[in-house]
Protein backbone atom coordinates (compact mmCIF):
# COMPACT_ATOMS: atom_id res chain seq x y z
CA UNK A 1 0.00 0.00 0.00
CA UNK A 2 1.09 3.33 -0.55
CA UNK A 3 2.79 6.01 2.13
CA UNK A 4 1.68 9.49 2.05
CA UNK A 5 3.88 12.31 1.46
CA UNK A 6 2.53 15.55 2.65
CA UNK A 7 4.87 18.43 0.85
CA UNK A 8 3.63 22.12 2.15
CA UNK A 9 4.34 24.75 -0.29
CA UNK A 10 3.22 28.11 0.78
CA UNK A 11 6.61 29.83 1.04
CA UNK A 12 7.27 31.76 -2.08
CA UNK A 13 10.33 29.23 -3.53
CA UNK A 14 7.41 26.46 -2.95
CA UNK A 15 4.77 28.62 -4.79
CA UNK A 16 7.33 29.11 -7.68
CA UNK A 17 8.69 25.32 -8.03
CA UNK A 18 4.80 24.08 -8.32
CA UNK A 19 4.41 26.27 -10.72
CA UNK A 20 7.46 25.73 -13.21
CA UNK A 21 8.01 22.13 -12.73
CA UNK A 22 4.48 20.55 -11.98
CA UNK A 23 1.76 22.65 -13.54
CA UNK A 24 4.10 23.00 -16.22
CA UNK A 25 5.91 20.14 -17.28
CA UNK A 26 9.72 19.95 -18.28
CA UNK A 27 10.77 19.06 -21.52
CA UNK A 28 13.52 16.16 -21.63
CA UNK A 29 15.69 18.23 -23.24
CA UNK A 30 16.31 20.05 -20.06
CA UNK A 31 17.27 16.66 -18.51
CA UNK A 32 19.41 15.59 -20.89
CA UNK A 33 22.98 16.68 -19.69
CA UNK A 34 22.49 16.28 -16.07
CA UNK A 35 21.50 12.51 -16.18
CA UNK A 36 22.78 8.97 -17.44
CA UNK A 37 21.81 7.29 -20.12
CA UNK A 38 19.98 4.26 -18.09
CA UNK A 39 18.31 7.20 -15.80
CA UNK A 40 16.56 9.14 -19.18
CA UNK A 41 15.56 5.86 -20.85
CA UNK A 42 13.51 4.77 -17.66
CA UNK A 43 12.08 8.10 -17.80
CA UNK A 44 11.13 7.57 -21.29
CA UNK A 45 9.16 4.09 -20.29
CA UNK A 46 7.70 6.15 -18.09
CA UNK A 47 6.89 9.64 -19.67
CA UNK A 48 6.47 8.49 -23.51
CA UNK A 49 5.99 12.23 -24.62
CA UNK A 50 9.24 13.40 -23.14
CA UNK A 51 7.65 15.92 -20.72
CA UNK A 52 7.86 15.51 -17.08
CA UNK A 53 6.69 17.16 -13.33
CA UNK A 54 9.49 17.45 -10.52
CA UNK A 55 9.86 17.89 -7.44
CA UNK A 56 12.76 18.36 -4.59
CA UNK A 57 13.53 19.04 -1.36
CA UNK A 58 16.94 20.54 0.41
CA UNK A 59 19.59 18.58 2.34
CA UNK A 60 18.21 20.40 5.77
CA UNK A 61 16.88 18.68 8.48
CA UNK A 62 15.48 14.95 8.29
CA UNK A 63 14.52 15.63 4.23
CA UNK A 64 17.19 13.77 3.71
CA UNK A 65 16.14 10.27 5.71
CA UNK A 66 12.55 10.89 4.59
CA UNK A 67 12.96 10.98 1.00
CA UNK A 68 15.38 7.77 1.40
CA UNK A 69 11.73 6.28 2.46
CA UNK A 70 9.66 7.55 -0.79
CA UNK A 71 8.80 4.87 -3.40
CA UNK A 72 6.96 4.50 -6.74
CA UNK A 73 3.41 4.68 -6.10
CA UNK A 74 3.31 6.90 -3.07
CA UNK A 75 1.08 9.67 -3.11
CA UNK A 76 2.42 13.24 -2.63
CA UNK A 77 0.22 16.06 -1.59
CA UNK A 78 0.80 19.96 -1.50
CA UNK A 79 -0.69 21.89 1.07
CA UNK A 80 -1.20 25.36 1.80
CA UNK A 81 -3.86 28.10 2.79
CA UNK A 82 -5.59 25.50 5.31
CA UNK A 83 -6.06 22.95 2.83
CA UNK A 84 -4.64 20.07 0.44
CA UNK A 85 -4.98 21.51 -2.90
CA UNK A 86 -3.32 18.86 -5.07
CA UNK A 87 -2.07 15.40 -5.32
CA UNK A 88 0.32 13.54 -7.27
CA UNK A 89 1.82 10.05 -7.92
CA UNK A 90 5.58 9.29 -8.25
CA UNK A 91 7.01 7.77 -10.43
CA UNK A 92 10.79 8.20 -10.04
CA UNK A 93 13.29 9.45 -7.63
CA UNK A 94 16.66 10.51 -8.33
CA UNK A 95 19.71 12.43 -5.98
CA UNK A 96 21.22 15.13 -8.44
CA UNK A 97 22.45 18.71 -7.61
CA UNK A 98 22.79 20.06 -10.75
CA UNK A 99 19.69 19.34 -12.41
CA UNK A 100 17.87 20.57 -8.97
CA UNK A 101 20.32 23.99 -9.06
CA UNK A 102 19.34 24.65 -12.99
CA UNK A 103 15.53 23.61 -12.69
CA UNK A 104 15.16 25.95 -8.94
CA UNK A 105 18.45 28.13 -8.49
CA UNK A 106 19.36 28.12 -4.66
CA UNK A 107 17.60 29.11 -1.78
CA UNK A 108 18.72 32.29 0.88
CA UNK A 109 20.91 29.59 2.42
CA UNK A 110 23.01 28.18 -0.36
CA UNK A 111 21.27 25.10 -0.75
CA UNK A 112 19.13 23.64 -3.47
CA UNK A 113 16.27 21.25 -3.90
CA UNK A 114 18.92 18.05 -5.13
CA UNK A 115 16.41 15.28 -3.40
CA UNK A 116 14.43 15.00 -6.55
CA UNK A 117 11.26 13.03 -7.05
CA UNK A 118 9.54 12.71 -10.58
CA UNK A 119 5.39 12.89 -10.42
CA UNK A 120 3.01 12.00 -12.72
CA UNK A 121 -1.67 12.20 -11.79
CA UNK A 122 -1.55 15.58 -10.91
CA UNK A 123 -4.74 16.24 -9.26
CA UNK A 124 -6.91 19.24 -8.30
CA UNK A 125 -8.59 18.98 -4.68
CA UNK A 126 -9.93 20.20 -2.16
CA UNK A 127 -9.09 18.65 1.28
CA UNK A 128 -9.37 21.03 4.54
CA UNK A 129 -7.13 20.20 7.13
CA UNK A 130 -9.66 18.98 9.20
CA UNK A 131 -10.89 16.31 7.23
CA UNK A 132 -7.24 15.15 6.64
CA UNK A 133 -6.32 15.18 10.23
CA UNK A 134 -9.64 12.93 10.88
CA UNK A 135 -8.60 10.27 8.57
CA UNK A 136 -4.73 9.97 9.49
CA UNK A 137 -2.95 8.76 12.67
CA UNK A 138 0.25 9.28 14.52
CA UNK A 139 2.78 7.12 14.45
CA UNK A 140 1.71 5.71 18.03
CA UNK A 141 -1.72 5.24 16.73
CA UNK A 142 -3.30 7.73 17.96
CA UNK A 143 -5.20 10.43 16.34
CA UNK A 144 -4.36 14.01 15.30
CA UNK A 145 -6.14 17.42 16.49
CA UNK A 146 -8.89 19.35 14.50
CA UNK A 147 -6.13 21.99 14.91
CA UNK A 148 -3.18 20.24 13.59
CA UNK A 149 -1.53 22.13 10.56
CA UNK A 150 0.81 20.54 7.99
CA UNK A 151 3.91 22.26 8.24
CA UNK A 152 6.76 20.29 7.19
CA UNK A 153 7.99 17.84 4.50
CA UNK A 154 6.89 14.39 5.86
CA UNK A 155 5.77 10.87 5.54
CA UNK A 156 3.16 8.61 6.78
CA UNK A 157 3.46 5.24 6.57
CA UNK A 158 0.68 2.98 5.03
CA UNK A 159 -0.87 1.91 8.59
CA UNK A 160 -1.45 5.40 9.09
CA UNK A 161 -3.19 6.69 6.20
CA UNK A 162 -4.83 3.86 4.66
CA UNK A 163 -8.46 5.37 6.05
CA UNK A 164 -7.13 8.89 4.15
CA UNK A 165 -6.69 6.66 1.17
CA UNK A 166 -10.53 5.08 1.30
CA UNK A 167 -11.58 8.51 1.82
CA UNK A 168 -10.47 10.19 -0.91
CA UNK A 169 -9.20 7.80 -3.51
CA UNK A 170 -5.92 8.95 -3.98
CA UNK A 171 -4.00 6.00 -4.90
CA UNK A 172 -2.68 5.00 -8.68
CA UNK A 173 -3.86 2.08 -10.97
CA UNK A 174 -1.09 3.12 -13.14
CA UNK A 175 2.22 3.30 -11.32
CA UNK A 176 1.48 1.01 -8.52
CA UNK A 177 4.38 0.27 -5.98
CA UNK A 178 7.64 -2.30 -6.62
CA UNK A 179 7.22 -5.39 -4.87
CA UNK A 180 9.66 -7.99 -4.87
CA UNK A 181 8.51 -11.64 -5.10
CA UNK A 182 9.20 -12.21 -1.12
CA UNK A 183 6.60 -9.76 -0.29
CA UNK A 184 4.28 -11.12 -2.82
CA UNK A 185 4.69 -14.34 -0.90
CA UNK A 186 4.07 -12.93 2.27
CA UNK A 187 0.71 -11.28 1.08
CA UNK A 188 -0.22 -14.36 -1.07
CA UNK A 189 0.33 -15.97 2.52
CA UNK A 190 -1.99 -13.45 4.02
CA UNK A 191 -4.62 -14.06 1.83
CA UNK A 192 -4.63 -17.39 1.88
CA UNK A 193 -5.01 -17.80 5.91
CA UNK A 194 -7.70 -14.61 5.36
CA UNK A 195 -6.91 -14.07 9.56
CA UNK A 196 -6.24 -10.08 8.72
CA UNK A 197 -8.66 -7.54 9.19
CA UNK A 198 -10.40 -6.05 6.13
CA UNK A 199 -7.97 -2.94 5.67
CA UNK A 200 -5.34 -5.71 5.84
CA UNK A 201 -6.56 -8.13 3.30
CA UNK A 202 -7.45 -4.88 0.63
CA UNK A 203 -3.44 -4.07 1.17
CA UNK A 204 -2.85 -6.98 0.53
CA UNK A 205 -5.27 -7.97 -2.76
CA UNK A 206 -3.20 -4.72 -3.67
CA UNK A 207 0.12 -5.39 -3.07
CA UNK A 208 -0.45 -9.22 -5.35
CA UNK A 209 -2.05 -6.96 -8.36
CA UNK A 210 0.90 -4.71 -8.07
CA UNK A 211 3.60 -7.37 -7.94
CA UNK A 212 1.30 -8.98 -11.01
CA UNK A 213 1.24 -5.55 -12.66
CA UNK A 214 5.08 -4.61 -12.54
CA UNK A 215 5.64 -7.92 -14.31
CA UNK A 216 3.88 -7.22 -17.19
CA UNK A 217 3.69 -3.36 -17.53
CA UNK A 218 7.49 -2.78 -16.15
CA UNK A 219 7.04 0.99 -15.88
CA UNK A 220 5.17 1.39 -18.95
CA UNK A 221 2.34 3.87 -18.52
CA UNK A 222 0.78 2.99 -21.67
CA UNK A 223 0.55 -0.07 -23.38
CA UNK A 224 -1.93 -1.66 -25.74
CA UNK A 225 -4.81 -4.52 -25.21
CA UNK A 226 -4.20 -8.47 -26.07
CA UNK A 227 -7.80 -8.31 -26.89
CA UNK A 228 -8.47 -5.41 -29.49
CA UNK A 229 -5.21 -4.37 -29.82
CA UNK A 230 -5.73 -0.43 -28.91
CA UNK A 231 -2.98 1.21 -26.88
CA UNK A 232 -4.60 2.77 -23.70
CA UNK A 233 -3.34 4.40 -20.19
CA UNK A 234 -2.04 1.28 -18.06
CA UNK A 235 -4.99 2.37 -15.57
CA UNK A 236 -7.74 1.44 -18.29
CA UNK A 237 -6.32 -2.29 -18.89
CA UNK A 238 -6.60 -4.87 -16.43
CA UNK A 239 -3.90 -7.70 -15.44
CA UNK A 240 -6.20 -10.15 -16.51
CA UNK A 241 -5.88 -13.84 -15.19
CA UNK A 242 -6.08 -16.36 -18.03
CA UNK A 243 -6.73 -19.02 -15.51
CA UNK A 244 -9.06 -17.82 -12.79
CA UNK A 245 -7.00 -16.66 -9.88
CA UNK A 246 -9.34 -18.69 -7.57
CA UNK A 247 -8.26 -21.93 -9.72
CA UNK A 248 -4.22 -21.21 -9.95
CA UNK A 249 -2.07 -23.34 -7.40
CA UNK A 250 0.37 -20.63 -5.29
CA UNK A 251 3.01 -21.05 -8.06
CA UNK A 252 0.77 -20.28 -10.96
CA UNK A 253 -0.38 -17.02 -9.34
CA UNK A 254 3.34 -16.28 -8.93
CA UNK A 255 3.75 -16.82 -13.04
CA UNK A 256 3.92 -13.63 -14.96
CA UNK A 257 2.34 -15.76 -17.77
CA UNK A 258 -0.84 -16.40 -16.14
CA UNK A 259 -1.59 -12.79 -16.63
CA UNK A 260 -2.42 -10.74 -20.03
CA UNK A 261 -3.32 -7.07 -20.77
CA UNK A 262 -6.96 -6.56 -21.31
CA UNK A 263 -9.02 -3.58 -21.39
CA UNK A 264 -11.85 -2.22 -19.55
CA UNK A 265 -13.57 -1.20 -22.51
CA UNK A 266 -14.99 -4.60 -23.14
CA UNK A 267 -12.37 -6.87 -23.98
CA UNK A 268 -11.66 -8.17 -20.21
CA UNK A 269 -15.58 -8.38 -19.75
CA UNK A 270 -15.92 -11.22 -22.45
CA UNK A 271 -12.70 -12.71 -21.48
CA UNK A 272 -13.64 -13.09 -18.18
CA UNK A 273 -16.70 -14.14 -19.21
CA UNK A 274 -16.00 -16.91 -21.67
CA UNK A 275 -17.70 -15.28 -24.88
CA UNK A 276 -14.33 -15.16 -26.11
CA UNK A 277 -11.59 -17.64 -25.45
CA UNK A 278 -8.44 -18.07 -27.80
CA UNK A 279 -7.49 -21.11 -29.41
CA UNK A 280 -3.97 -22.27 -30.69
CA UNK A 281 -3.55 -18.13 -30.79
CA UNK A 282 -6.03 -17.10 -32.23
CA UNK A 283 -9.38 -15.35 -30.26
CA UNK A 284 -12.31 -17.54 -31.16
CA UNK A 285 -16.26 -17.11 -29.97
CA UNK A 286 -17.82 -19.59 -27.79
CA UNK A 287 -21.08 -18.55 -28.34
CA UNK A 288 -22.54 -18.05 -25.13
CA UNK A 289 -25.62 -16.55 -24.04
CA UNK A 290 -27.42 -14.34 -23.06
CA UNK A 291 -26.30 -12.05 -25.96
CA UNK A 292 -27.71 -9.18 -27.71
CA UNK A 293 -26.58 -7.29 -31.14
CA UNK A 294 -24.27 -5.24 -29.47
CA UNK A 295 -22.06 -8.13 -27.81
CA UNK A 296 -22.02 -10.00 -30.98
CA UNK A 297 -20.68 -7.14 -32.48
CA UNK A 298 -18.14 -6.51 -30.39
CA UNK A 299 -17.09 -9.95 -30.28
CA UNK A 300 -17.31 -10.85 -33.83
CA UNK A 301 -14.88 -7.32 -33.76
CA UNK A 302 -12.13 -9.81 -31.39
CA UNK A 303 -12.97 -13.46 -33.06
CA UNK A 304 -9.50 -13.84 -35.64
CA UNK A 305 -6.97 -11.67 -33.74
CA UNK A 306 -3.90 -13.02 -32.99
CA UNK A 307 -3.27 -13.07 -29.35
CA UNK A 308 0.61 -12.18 -29.47
CA UNK A 309 0.44 -13.33 -25.42
CA UNK A 310 -0.16 -16.83 -26.83
CA UNK A 311 3.48 -19.24 -26.23
CA UNK A 312 4.41 -22.28 -25.11
CA UNK A 313 4.49 -20.46 -21.30
CA UNK A 314 0.97 -19.43 -21.75
CA UNK A 315 -0.78 -22.56 -23.81
CA UNK A 316 -1.64 -24.36 -20.93
CA UNK A 317 -3.29 -21.39 -19.31
CA UNK A 318 -5.18 -20.77 -22.69
CA UNK A 319 -6.24 -24.40 -22.82
CA UNK A 320 -7.60 -24.04 -19.19
CA UNK A 321 -9.69 -21.41 -20.32
CA UNK A 322 -10.74 -22.72 -23.07
CA UNK A 323 -12.16 -25.70 -21.36
CA UNK A 324 -13.74 -24.12 -19.11
CA UNK A 325 -15.62 -22.31 -20.54
CA UNK A 326 -16.10 -24.60 -23.17
CA UNK A 327 -17.23 -27.43 -21.43
CA UNK A 328 -15.02 -29.30 -23.80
Amino acid sequence: MSKLILQPSGNKDARDHYVDTVLNPVSFSRLESFLSSSELDALREIYPDEKCFIWGVTPGGNNKSSWDRISKGDVAVFSRDGKIYASSVVTYKLHNKGLAADLWKYDKEGRTWEYIYFLDEIRNVNIPYKDFNRSVLKKDGSPYSDSFIIQGFGILEPEQCYKFFEKFDLQSDTVVESVDEVQFDKALEYLENLEDTDAEITAKKRLEQAYLKTLLFGNKTKAHCAGCGNEYPVSYLVTAHIKKRSHCSISERKDKNVVFPMCKFGCDEVFERGYVSVDNGTFISLDKNPTSASIESYIQALAGNNCEYYSSDTSSYFEWHFKHHSGK
